[in-house]
């Protein structure tokens, strides 16, 4: 009996490194979070620097580093900067989440599946990092640049510490294009 559509299946065709750009969409979205003092943000998987180049027409000052450059974020033994925000890879979301606050990081803002928290795994990592916010976006994007229609809900976790004492649910809407 053939299983189509498998686990390995997927796998086997997936972005190598998990390389998926950011939906202009949600750049957008990012771009525009203009709640912290601080300008400097560390964006470590800088990717094809569209949210790179988003965050600095906002003027923030920009790290940008990526492991197709040589800079594996898992590498980095302190952050250079205590503000992170970027789209990890999903893949490895969860060990790129205690890696951060490990090494230094004090804020980060991430892009991140809807179901983040929702398994055994995901909430014992909520009560080690609880976000202050949480954010699911209330459309799709075709994410996976499959093409037909979109296939992947969305959210973003904000931190403004490593353990917030409580975390606050939101929606946002899609952002004019």
């Amino acid at each position: 009996m053939e299983i189509c559509g498998s686990a390995y299946e997927r796998q086997k065709v997936r972005n190598e490194n998990d390389f998926y750009p950011t939906p202009h969409s949600i750049v957008k979205l990012l771009a525009n979070y203009s709640e912290w003092e601080s300008l400097y943000v560390w964006e470590p998987c800088a990717g094809d620097f569209r949210l790179v180049e988003a965050l600095q027409t906002r003027d923030y000052k920009v790290i940008a580093t990526d492991l197709d450059q040589g800079q594996d974020f898992f590498d980095f033994k302190e952050a250079p900067c205590p503000h992170l925000m970027t789209n990890p890879p999903f893949k490895m979301i969860r060990p790129f989440i205690d890696h951060a606050f490990a090494i230094g990081v004090e804020r980060m803002v991430l892009v991140c599946p809807k179901r983040l928290w929702a398994c055994k795994k995901g909430w014992e990592q909520f009560h080690r990092h609880r976000p202050a916010r949480f954010i699911n976006l209330n459309w799709r994007e075709d994410y996976l640049g499959k093409g037909g229609s979109p296939d992947r809900a969305l959210a973003i976790s904000i931190w403004e510490s490593p353990n917030a004492s409580r975390c606050q649910y939101e929606v946002w809407s899609k952002p004019y294009e």
